[in-house]
């Protein structure tokens, strides 16, 4: 090959590994800024991972029953956001420990889906795939592209809610000062339930993603652990909107990056590397990024809290 047919194929694959990461973004995004609200009212939301298996199961669901994608995507936040009020209701109006009420909901997610697959379908692997697609006829792409443009954009929109609207200060004083919000004659409890309700529509809109826009059907553990993902991003980022985006934009980079290198043999000082160790990439840059950071922490206070 020729040194201008490599700058050529170079461009054209750093170019599909920007695509790649986006693509990949996109469920890490939407979970990660539904979860930013959620803990910013004071809320733990360990059931991130639980949400988008909800969203991505529904979806999936619906797009098979109904051939729509739109439909798909608004049936997965729907059942998101129903997801998170059950949630609501265990964390805060029963006052359960939010931690293990959240891993509660991520294992009866996980272990749900199997059998409304096998009722419906008769297979508990997942949803059957389709013979024709719906979006094959590019209104696929359209809505993928329309999608990632509003998860790219929400970030910007949520740091501009929390620091310029009164909404977003009733939020943040939730999970700050709760007390300062009920001598205000607001209730605390009725902003978290909101905002786990806002984080599960995001949450599953986000499940939807993998199993609507990225593929055709729903298939178990398909999330992979993308719940988790963007819960440390918004650790990472100290609960900030834009810099917990672009936590996301890193672990899916880091994703697309290992998707890559399955494609040949790679070795780092003369020692192959497993095509194991290349797929766990994104998990152990995300262990990785968690246990470097430093500097004090910007944990709401009453984050996990009773008010």
């Amino acid at each position: 090959m020729v040194p201008g047919e490599k700058i050529v194929m170079s461009a054209v694959l750093d170019f599909e590994w920007i695509m790649s990461s986006l693509r990949l973004a996109l469920p890490l995004l939407l979970a990660a800024m539904g979860g930013l609200i959620c803990e910013r009212s004071g809320i733990v939301n360990i059931a991130l991972e639980g949400l988008m298996v909800a969203g991505a199961l529904c979806g999936a669901i619906v797009v098979h029953a109904t051939g729509s994608q739109p439909a798909g995507l608004f049936a997965a936040a729907l059942a998101g956001g129903v997801a998170a009020c059950v949630y609501a209701v265990f964390a805060i109006h029963g006052r359960a420990q939010q931690v293990v009420a959240g891993a509660a909901f991520n294992m009866l997610a996980a272990g749900a889906a199997p059998y409304v697959t096998k009722a419906l379908y008769g297979i508990s692997g997942g949803t059957p795939s389709m013979e024709s697609p719906p979006g094959t006829d590019g209104s696929g792409e359209v809505l993928l592209y329309a999608t990632t443009a509003l998860a790219l954009a929400l970030p910007f929109g949520i740091a501009w809610f929390l620091g310029k609207t009164r909404a977003g200060l009733f939020l943040r004083f939730a999970g700050e000062e709760p007390r300062a919000l009920e001598s205000a004659g607001i209730n605390p409890a009725s902003v978290r339930f909101g905002a786990v309700v806002a984080s599960g529509v995001l949450a599953g809109l986000g499940g939807a993603t993998l199993s609507v826009l990225l593929s055709s059907s729903f298939a178990r553990g398909m999330t992979g652990g993308r719940g988790f993902m963007a819960l440390a991003a918004v650790i990472f980022a100290g609960w900030r909107p834009v810099p917990a985006a672009l936590v996301c934009l890193g672990f899916a980079g880091a994703d697309a990056a290992q998707i890559r290198l399955q494609g040949g043999r790679h070795a780092v000082f003369g020692i192959a590397l497993p095509v194991q160790f290349i797929q766990a990439m994104p998990y152990l840059i995300t262990l990785v990024a968690i246990a470097l950071r430093s500097g004090p922490s910007r944990a709401p206070r009453f984050l996990g809290r009773e008010s």
